[in-house]
């Protein structure tokens, strides 16, 4: 199925942006395990499917600092959505936001939307492109991974309160 890809406009692009759905399913999830010198993700089924769904109003909250973005689009709908931060200290492209509504994943749109990422991070001579997801996202860490991306970190205490307080954070990047 055809798509296009545009530059994203936080006013104008706001409502169609928060209309994606987000949800995922996944019968595992990964456990996080922390040693003195390594970190592990170790696969672990779940007795009930687990669905999950992020909120878009996070993308446009205060303090949300993506300063690129990208939509997708097909017939004028938003069918995905890419917002990333520069962090020149470090020569560091944040990808904050990847989204794809979930009736059009595996079609080429994410993968899409990541090229679209690591062209501008090298044109402005980022080294990376860095992000962080959830132990429970096990379908989005595997296509991150097929994409080129590693697991480079994991943050078991940041997600410690309710409905959140078994996962933890994965951070996986790609080297440009």
């Amino acid at each position: 199925m055809a798509f296009s890809l545009r530059a994203a406009d936080r006013r104008t692009d706001r409502a169609a942006v928060s209309a994606i759905d987000t949800s995922f399913e996944t019968a595992s999830v990964y456990d996080v395990r922390v040693g003195p010198r390594a970190v592990e993700l170790v696969e672990r089924a779940v007795t009930s499917p687990r669905v999950k769904r992020y909120s878009m109003a996070e993308a446009f909250a205060e303090w949300s600092t993506w300063d690129s973005g990208w939509v997708a689009e097909d017939g004028g709908q938003v069918i995905g959505f890419a917002g990333v931060e520069w962090e020149a200290w470090h020569a560091r492209l944040v990808l904050w936001h990847l989204y794809v509504t979930r009736t059009r994943r595996k079609e080429g749109v994410g993968r899409a939307l990541l090229e679209r990422v690591e062209a501008h991070g090298r044109r402005i001579h980022a080294r990376r492109v860095w992000l962080e997801t959830t132990s429970m996202n096990v379908p989005g860490i595997a296509a991150y991974e097929r994409l080129g991306y590693a697991v480079v970190g994991a943050d078991v205490t940041v997600y410690d309160t309710l409905p959140y307080e078994d996962e933890a954070a994965v951070y996986l990047a790609k080297t440009l």
